[in-house]
């Protein structure tokens, strides 16, 4: 990532800003805070005939990880997000790994997901990109190469 650590964090840890980039997050609402610094967020997402709301618990390690699993829905089973965030070697750049984990309780939208995947996983990781970009501007120029490729 050309973005820093903390950074990126700032971008994914403000749950409550979801609508405002994330392409199908209708609201997200900050409900309740806790002592260790966690919080609760509901969050609606759907689309123009579909939408859904769900409560996701949220935990913070600045600027390692933001981890947030559903608590409180109706539409999965079960919910997992993980980001974790690590200096890569160009400084002020960051090395990204993300995990999601999900079932849907209804069959129709397992089907849908399955097709689906990689396409909502990549629009998720450029929304928070794009967020960066606007935040921070353009980010350090990184040469990138793909595993065994030889400049």
């Amino acid at each position: 990532m050309r973005y820093s650590p903390e950074q990126l964090f700032d971008v994914v840890a403000a749950v409550d800003l979801y609508h405002e980039f994330v392409p199908w997050c209708r609201r997200s609402d900050i409900i309740k805070r806790y002592p260790d610094g966690s919080f609760d967020a509901e969050l609606e997402i759907g689309f123009n005939f579909l939408v859904e709301s769900y409560v996701s618990h949220v935990e913070l390690s600045r600027p390692k990880f933001v981890k947030s699993t559903a608590s409180e829905s109706s539409i999965f089973d079960h919910l997992i997000n993980i980001w974790e965030f690590n200096p890569g070697t160009v400084p002020g750049t960051c090395n990204l790994y993300f995990l999601v984990d999900f079932k849907f309780q209804s069959p129709l939208y397992r089907k849908v997901a399955s097709m689906f995947f990689m396409e909502v996983v990549s629009r998720m990781i450029s929304s928070f990109s794009e967020r960066c970009r606007l935040i921070y501007g353009p980010g350090v120029a990184v040469l990138e190469n793909s595993y065994g490729e030889r400049t």
